[in-house]
């Protein structure tokens, strides 16, 4: 069997039957799906039990574990996999009905170690809200593992979203690649940059096959200090790259402005989930949880300014007070209301 499509499902009774029926959609059937019920207390479980009862997809099961976690749940289908690829696909989110169709033809003049594609992030009513590869031209079909981290992580030329890949399932065993248990933000890119840092070849599809679904309860979206788990989840990456000095650059890069921009987006959606929270209370809960993360990314914000002279602004109004950086944070945010509003107007007057 070519593919495992490995579902963690959480309390997502009323997506799970659209995300199954893009795999029941399929031109090509080589492949099997696993939906791992990570001890739900909705009817997720019976949802997905009345789509295989009802013979939609075939080769499909079931496995019902107690809450532990998507990483725990995504490691426990890949131990229950048996195609030689395994993909993760969440239970809100969908794919085209010729991803396993391309897929296949990817594979078929080779055993690469990973295989990567397009994908949109989609709101609830399947509406494009963002396409990173939209203005992205020349991409090779073939890469080393290596070449496609440099992409990631410096020139920011490819972005690998969890469901947008499939992973050898011998590469990963061999490379001991598996999901952090109890990590809930930056696994996804841990489980990435580890696989890619085992990878010798990459192959890339020039094609949309996986749709992201932001949806208003996820995470990036309320007030949770544990978005924080990233940083640990990047250092745990950066050290399987430690020692090599064809990725050194790569790990700087993980270690600097990538650890910093996920610090500041983090920031920014803790405070815009919630009014009733400072900046300095969520700081202060970030160091109750996270000892000496602030101090460390304060000690990297004064580096970017040493090695780079001119940063950007939220940088040094953060190094001059955090208040600032708030402040000028609701100034870019009402900005951007306003200049939507004025292009509504625009429209509705032109219509």
């Amino acid at each position: 069997m070519k593919l495992s499509v490995i579902i963690p499902a959480y309390n997502v009774e009323g997506h799970i039957g659209h995300t199954l029926e893009s795999l029941a959609g399929q031109t090509s059937k080589e492949f099997e799906t696993i939906v791992v019920d990570d001890g739900s207390t909705d009817g997720t479980g019976q949802a997905v039990q009345d789509f295989i009862d009802r013979g939609k997809l075939t080769n499909c099961r079931l496995i019902r574990t107690p809450n532990g976690g998507v990483s725990a749940a995504r490691n426990k289908g890949v131990e229950e996999a048996l195609g030689d690829y395994v993909m993760f696909l969440d239970g809100d989110d969908h794919v085209d009905p010729a991803m396993v169709e391309s897929f296949v033809r990817a594979v078929e003049d080779g055993a690469p170690d990973i295989v990567c594609w397009k994908w949109l992030l989609v709101d609830e009513n399947g509406k494009q809200i963002y396409d990173f590869y939209r203005d992205i031209r020349g991409l090779p079909e073939k890469m080393s593992g290596e070449d496609a981290l440099r992409r990631i992580l410096v020139e920011r030329t490819m972005r690998i979203w969890t469901a947008s890949a499939a992973y050898s399932k011998a590469m990963l065993e061999e490379g001991r690649v598996a999901y952090a248990a109890g990590c809930i933000n930056g696994e996804d890119q841990e489980y990435t940059f580890k696989a890619l840092a085992r990878a010798s070849n990459v192959v890339f599809i020039e094609k949309v096959l996986s749709f992201y679904l932001q949806r208003s309860t996820s995470i990036s979206s309320v007030y949770n200090v544990k978005k924080f788990d990233y940083a640990d989840a990047f250092k745990r990456a950066a050290e399987v790259m430690r020692g090599r000095p064809e990725l050194e650059d790569v790990r700087d890069t993980l270690l600097s402005r990538h650890m910093l921009e996920n610090y500041f987006y983090n920031l920014k959606t803790c405070l815009g989930s919630t009014g009733n929270v400072s900046i300095r209370a969520l700081l202060q809960d970030i160091d109750k949880h996270y000892p000496r993360l602030n101090e460390e990314m304060r000690l990297v914000m004064k580096r970017q300014i040493k090695e780079h002279g001119r940063v950007n602004v939220q940088i040094r109004s953060f190094l001059i007070a955090p208040e600032l950086y708030l402040a000028l944070l609701g100034f870019r945010q009402a900005a951007i209301r306003i200049k939507a509003g004025i292009r509504s107007r625009l429209r509705h007057a032109a219509a």
